[in-house]
């Protein structure tokens, strides 16, 4: 059809529209009345009275005036889809419904075509085009009524069709179709089975099984899994009684009481019953029940679930018993270790004496080389004993915490400038940052807290190669007449992931995998940290903080005395206490020194602080490919062989890449094995030069003036630049190595052991006159540090040997010798007493005349 044409067609459209219902609906409506009007005539009298129905017999309504309107005012106003054919079947009129949702050039396509060629005109759009077919043709062809037609359409939709033929007098005069969209009704009513076939599979296919009960606990209704459980049929279970039938005899009683309780109450209930069934026997089982009501909110039954939970109970059981067992064996591993430590310790400690008393005799070089290897495993071994031991103490509560007075910001810069002779020229600062606000004298354990503070900057030095370490301590407030500190340890090493945070706090147990291979260390160290913070009272954590890779974080309570220290001391907190500047000679150079022998590095470390060189250590090829990568150096020392990426490979990388910092740098390869073949292939990877082991400080000398163009030609022994001098009453030589240049801290521990010995000294007198053996090697052992502090190691000596008499595998030999040993060392302290405090006089004095430690 031409488009031309379209105006006409839709004028011919609209005048149907206006004609149509005056002929053909008219036409259907006129011979509704005239059925009703002769019906009515029936039933009415002459003078217009109704007639009375017969008993029993429905009544006939007259009726009303809205019949009397034409047909098609319903049809026009329905909110249905409604299309009418006439007695040919074709498409006649449609209502305001179906031309809203009908395109217009499909109305011009539909209107006046043959009832064939509606269908197929509808067919594409439908999901089953043949079926749909195939029923209207059947309509047509049997011309009766049919009504709920659900059809599927393509894009998604459903609608339902009614066929209504129409009949003037037994002759059929057309139809109407009405068409409803039920596409919301049809995805409510999936969504309801989808969900009805969801909640039956779930429960058919979880170990639950669900009945029905009426108010005596009669089942009225089971469901698959409870059938399968009970291994009967449906059948068999109806009228029975639930309890009666699963729940043991002995427990009967106690579950008829339960129901009625849930009943009384309206309340669900879950519990755990154990029932018994003919094909299974005894189960253990997990039961819910609640009630079912009726519309007016009375319960007329129960809902009963129950999930076999006989695996998990069998589990239970089994781990309860394992749990059992490793606790016994838990129990004998600490007694074990604490006996075993016990037994190692003894004659540790005769090794680490005689160590030290071998070091004091005249020995050669080799022979203290031997001895300082010696002393060096034995300590190690001794911090490893001690480590199982404290561990075994805490686990079996053994582990005691003594309230004793101290001063905190003595106690920090004790252990901090003691463990700086530890580090020896490690290039880490030690810092101290302490809260102003911390002035008094604490009650507390000042020995646990110093354990903790060791073993947490132990654990710093470990991980951090270069950088800082940093003790910050604030007050975080009182609670309960307790002073409550919060102490934070922080370096800047290798640091934590946040997975690790927890990990490393475990018995045995290091945050990353192969550790101890690379670092060291027994994973004993943070588990006995975390046991006695918490033993304290207090807790420990890892935290981040800005500029450190690893803080770790712990509070404790303290009882404030009131009693604040001397101002002139305090003034010193917070001081950063830097190690000693040598002598300048190499005044801007700065070397590398790639050495994973600890010794070796020992050696080299003091030649190079000696000639006023800064340097950085590098204990492996791959950390100083890192650090050759990132920073500029004017000379690169290194060993050939080491682990992982030796000196060959790592020369040969650095020289690869132009554009690294140190392409150009002079590498000067240290190795015992400097005989040609070595030396060319030394030169081949690109190391200009080769030191010999053994080298004399006059050769590595001359290396550093070849390298670093300068004139010095020896070393010299780096002065004592405070120029103060220790009595030689006193064991100047441990004086001297343990102070260096920090008179400062010298003249505080002098102080603090002149007002504290004489009390100390006569708590453990006391323990002696109470024969409190216990109590009093306790004492000895705590006091035994501060003689040597003062320089009165032989004083210290006798504390040493007077201790391991009071030891329990010792003390039955020795008790006779014990109180003639301790006036020895009363005898001894009298005798030096006065040196001691004149010393700490010469010491103020030299201090207040300006002669500070730098």
């Amino acid at each position: 059809m031409p488009r031309s044409s379209y105006p006409l067609l839709l004028l011919r459209i609209d005048i149907w529209y206006t004609v149509a219902p005056a002929i053909s609906l008219v036409m259907i409506t006129r011979v509704s009345q005239h059925s009703f009007h002769r019906k009515r005539m029936n039933l009415l009298r002459k003078d217009g009275s109704r007639k009375n129905p017969m008993p029993g017999s429905i009544p006939i309504l007259a009726v009303p005036p809205i019949f009397s309107l034409p047909i098609s005012s319903y049809l026009s106003n329905t909110s249905a889809g409604i299309m009418v054919t006439d007695d040919q079947h074709q498409l006649i009129w449609l209502n305001e419904v179906v031309l809203k949702n009908t395109p217009p050039q499909d109305l011009a396509n539909l209107l006046y075509l043959p009832f064939d060629a509606v269908v197929r005109h509808y067919c594409v759009q439908v999901a089953q085009p043949v079926a749909f077919a195939a029923r209207m043709q059947d309509l047509v062809h049997h011309k009766k009524p049919y009504i709920g037609w659900e059809i599927a359409f393509r894009n998604g939709r459903y609608r339902e069709l009614s066929y209504i033929p129409i009949f003037d007098a037994g002759v059929f005069v057309g139809s109407i179709w009405e068409v409803i969209d039920i596409t919301k009704h049809h995805t409510v009513q999936q969504e309801i089975q989808r969900n009805e076939e969801k909640f039956q599979v779930v429960l058919d296919n979880l170990n639950a099984a669900l009945c029905e009960t009426d108010l005596n606990g009669n089942i009225t209704k089971a469901y698959d899994g409870f059938c399968r459980m009970s291994g009967m049929e449906e059948e068999q279970l109806i009228g029975k009684n639930l309890i009666d039938l699963f729940v043991p005899e002995e427990k009967r009683p106690y579950a008829r009481l339960l129901r009625q309780r849930r009943l009384d109450k309206n309340m669900p209930l879950l519990y755990e019953m154990e029932i018994e069934t003919p094909h299974a026997g005894r189960r253990w089982v997990l039961a819910s029940a609640t009630s079912i009501r009726n519309q007016d909110q009375v319960a007329t039954g129960s809902m009963s679930i129950y999930m076999d939970i006989t695996p998990q109970k069998r589990l239970q059981r089994a781990l309860e018993q394992s749990r059992e067992a490793a606790e016994q064996a838990r129990q004998a591993q600490r007694e074990f270790l604490a006996n075993i430590s016990h037994e190692i310790r003894n004659p540790l400690t005769a090794i680490i004496g005689m160590s030290h008393l071998l070091e004091n005799t005249p020995l050669t070089a080799e022979q203290r080389e031997y001895v300082g290897i010696l002393k060096l495993s034995s300590d190690f071994l001794l911090e490893l004993v001690g480590n199982l031991l404290d561990l075994s103490k805490i686990e079996a509560g053994k582990q005691e915490v003594q309230q004793r007075e101290f001063h905190l910001v003595a106690l920090l810069k004790s252990l901090l400038d003691i463990f700086r002779l530890k580090m020896g020229k490690k290039p880490v600062v030690l810092t101290l940052e302490v809260d102003p606000s911390l002035r008094n004298w604490l009650i507390g354990d000042d020995l646990l807290l110093k354990q903790i503070l060791l073993n947490l900057l132990t654990n710093a030095e470990k991980f951090t190669s270069e950088g800082e370490i940093a003790i910050k301590v604030r007050p975080e407030g009182v609670s309960e007449n307790k002073l409550w500190l919060t102490f934070r340890v922080c370096d800047t090493g290798i640091g934590l992931d946040q997975e690790q945070w927890n990990a490393v706090f475990e018995d045995y147990r290091q945050a990353v995998r192969n550790t101890s291979e690379r670092y060291g260390g027994t994973g004993l160290g943070l588990a006995i940290v975390k046991q006695l913070v918490e033993l304290q009272g207090g807790r420990i954590f890892v935290e981040e903080l800005p500029l450190y890779r690893t803080c770790f974080c712990f509070t404790l309570p303290y009882t404030d005395t009131g009693r604040s220290a001397d101002q002139r001391r305090m003034a010193a907190q917070g001081d950063t206490y830097p190690a000693p500047i040598p002598a300048v000679r190499f005044e801007e150079a700065y070397v590398l020194v790639v050495e994973d022998n600890m010794m070796n590095r020992k050696y080299i470390s003091g030649l190079l602080n000696r000639a006023g060189l800064r340097f950085q250590l590098a204990t492996n090829g791959q950390d100083a490919l890192h650090l050759l990568q990132h920073r500029q150096f004017d000379l690169i020392l290194m060993d050939l062989r080491m682990p992982g990426v030796d000196g060959y490979e790592l020369a040969a990388r650095v020289r690869a890449d132009e554009m690294l910092p140190n392409a150009a740098t002079p590498i000067v390869a240290v190795t015992a094995s400097a005989v040609e073949d070595t030396a060319d292939q030394a030169r081949l990877a690109g190391i200009n030069d080769v030191l010999s082991k053994p080298y004399t400080p006059d050769q590595l000398i001359r290396i550093l003036q070849k390298f670093l163009n300068e004139d010095e030609t020896a070393l010299m022994e780096t002065p004592n630049t405070n120029g103060y001098q220790f009595q030689s009453a006193l064991d100047t030589k441990f004086l001297d190595a343990l102070y260096e240049n920090n008179l400062g801290y010298a003249s505080d521990l002098f102080e603090v052991f002149v007002k504290t010995i004489h009390e100390e000294m006569a708590k453990i007198k006391t323990l002696l006159e109470e024969k409190d053996w216990e109590g009093m090697g306790f004492q000895v052992h705590k006091l035994k540090p501060n003689f040597s502090m003062v320089g009165l190691t032989a004083i210290a000596a006798n504390m040493q040997t007077l201790e391991n008499y009071l030891k329990s595998n010792q003390l039955n030999k020795h008790l006779p010798e014990i109180p003639g040993l301790f006036a020895e060392v009363e005898s001894a302290l009298a005798a030096n007493m006065p040196v001691v405090e004149e010393e700490l006089k010469k010491m103020r004095a030299f201090e207040e005349n300006g002669h500070q430690h730098p």
